[in-house]
């Protein structure tokens, strides 16, 4: 079986330092987030499954893949339990991929925001009645109707100019 997404998902997931996420702030990190919420919001509202919004679980979502996930080394690195669960998924639907299933072929670029957050040394957290990003909580009636607004760019171009202005 093609495992060429997998073993890039792996390699991406593996090259973040999980010891330092959650130690920086950045403009973009707010922008990601936002990004990711949406696109967690119109996958949910298409494909819900038993999950902690917005901490999606593919496997319960959409089904599981052949390979068995839980047996990928790189997790045990993902200090919390929830940013663990969204890797987890990120693997999860790269798998499928790879297996051909068309959900996950059609909803490829999910995870793109959270990974670069992960990637960018960022974290956000369900709080009580909110999501928590940067020190800011932004109530879940602020992001409730995220499927009606239109994605933000989040190329590494335009996420750097971002963060210059920290």
């Amino acid at each position: 079986m093609n495992t060429m997404n997998l073993n890039m998902a792996i390699e991406r997931i593996s090259s973040i330092n999980w010891s330092e996420v959650g130690k920086k702030n950045s403009n973009s990190h707010i922008q990601l987030v936002r990004e990711y919420l949406r696109r967690a919001s119109i996958f949910h509202n298409n494909y819900p499954g038993k999950c902690l919004y917005p901490f999606l679980m593919i496997s319960n979502s959409i089904t599981s893949p052949k390979t068995n996930i839980e047996e990928i080394q790189i997790l045990y690195e993902v200090n919390n339990s929830y940013h663990r669960a969204l890797v987890t998924s990120y693997l999860e639907l790269n798998a499928l991929i790879d297996e051909g299933n068309q959900v996950a072929i059609d909803n490829k670029d999910l995870f793109e925001p959270v990974i670069k957050l992960y990637e960018r040394g960022g974290i956000f957290y369900r709080g009580e009645g909110g999501i928590n990003v940067n020190g800011s909580s932004f109530p879940f009636t602020i992001w409730a109707n995220l499927v009606e607004i239109e994605p933000v760019d989040i190329t590494d171009a335009t996420l750097d100019k971002m963060d210059e202005s920290n």
